[in-house]
């Protein structure tokens, strides 16, 4: 391949935080810890460039408002040296999710002219690497270790994930041409294997399976909790296309929506893919939360009221997430949610979410048949101690 990349990289931190109790308790929480950080307002107008393109993104595409109710602040406390860290841009978000008790960290950085392999480098060590501050050099993860330190909660994190939008591939100027030449590159920047080049090509078109694209200068690839968006925002068609949006606009609406002229931005809210991606991990989060769950349940088991307290309280937590799983409204998702759900395997998490739930309730009548059978039992040794007595008394 010849020419370099321009990327914007993510590395998100997801949580569950049952110990928050609302998003009151969170405002108070992040004012306290970070007084310089900046809530988000959908509705809000803000001086920040990636603030306004957050808001632009968030209100073409959910006009309506998202699926689920999301508390965001801009963390203001970090200064990044961009000319020593080699990064055009950088954001630091920090999300609560009320309803659904999932907090999550994540980190943005906009970068320029990057080989294949410093992409793939970041891509294996991105959460690790060092970066230069003002305040010194900090990692993702020591920088998410500080930020839960600060909000007084434990660096517990239930899932992880990486976004990689690249706006400039190279020379090509279509998403076609990537894929058929470049198939082999996209592979190593979505997996972080410096090997790319000798991997099988039914073993890489495997790994790019699950995509979707609904213009031919855009495409997102996922593979495990990895997500790369091609967004070639330069290319001869995406000006055609902006032509078209402007010529159209000008017609119907009275000008084209400001949406369609976003540039290049670290936070990957071009085409929502921030949102669609932020959808899924969140669902994904609460549901793995369960299975890890089951473990620590069956290590509760004790004596008989141990385990009926440690069997109730499971169940209550697996209802507590399906009934979420509800309101998020799976059935109503786009086919970019979709797509990404699928990659993830939600569905069949969410089967083997109710299939627990079944076992438990199997469990809590057993074990309730249990104390019933040992109760007639003992009831019963002591009626015919009350009769032997009967019958023995009278003659003593």
């Amino acid at each position: 391949m010849t020419g370099l990349l321009d990327a914007n990289i993510s590395q998100f931190y997801y949580f569950t935080r049952e110990g928050i109790k609302d998003k009151a308790e969170f405002h108070a929480l992040v004012s306290a810890a970070f007084p310089d950080a900046e809530r988000y307002d959908p509705a809000e107008k803000s001086d920040d460039p990636y603030i306004t393109d957050m808001q632009t993104a968030q209100r073409f595409l959910h006009g309506g408002g998202q699926p689920y109710e999301v508390c965001r602040y801009f963390l203001r406390h970090l200064h990044m040296d961009g000319q020593k860290s080699g990064v055009s841009g950088f954001a630091a978000l920090l999300c609560f999710c009320p309803v659904l008790d999932v907090l999550c960290v994540s980190f943005h950085f906009g970068l320029r002219d990057k080989s294949v392999d410093q992409l793939i480098t970041l891509r294996q060590s991105g959460r690790f690497k060092a970066y230069s501050f003002d305040e010194g050099e900090f990692s993702c993860e020591e920088l998410a270790k500080s930020i839960c330190a600060a909000l007084k909660t434990e660096f517990d994190p239930v899932e992880l994930s990486y976004t990689c939008e690249l706006t400039k591939f190279g020379d090509y100027d279509n998403i076609a041409d990537i894929e058929e030449n470049e198939a082999n590159t996209m592979y190593g920047l979505i997996t972080g294997d410096e090997g790319y080049m000798f991997v099988p090509r039914e073993l890489v078109d495997d790994r790019l399976s699950c995509s979707w694209g609904s213009r031919d200068f855009i495409k997102i690839f996922a593979f495990g909790q990895a997500f790369l968006f091609l967004n070639l925002i330069d290319c001869p068609s995406r000006q055609e296309y902006l032509k078209r949006q402007v010529e159209y606009g000008a017609a119907a609406y009275g000008g084209a929506d400001d949406y369609f002229f976003m540039g290049s931005c670290p936070l990957t809210v071009n085409h929502g893919i921030f949102f669609s991606v932020e959808f899924t991990m969140v669902l994904k989060t609460i549901i793995d939360d369960v299975i890890e769950y089951q473990g620590t349940y069956e290590s509760r088991k004790g004596n008989f009221y141990q385990r009926i307290k440690a069997t109730r309280s499971f169940r209550r937590k697996i209802i507590m997430v399906l009934e979420r799983v509800e309101r998020i409204g799976i059935s109503e998702i786009g086919q970019l949610n979709a797509m990404l759900m699928e990659s993830q395997h939600i569905s069949p998490i969410v089967d083997r979410v109710k299939y627990l739930l079944e076992l438990l309730e199997s469990d809590l009548d057993l074990m309730y048949s249990e104390r019933n059978n040992f109760l007639v039992t003992i009831l019963t040794i002591i009626g015919l101690i009350f009769a032997a007595l009967q019958i023995v008394l009278p003659f003593i």
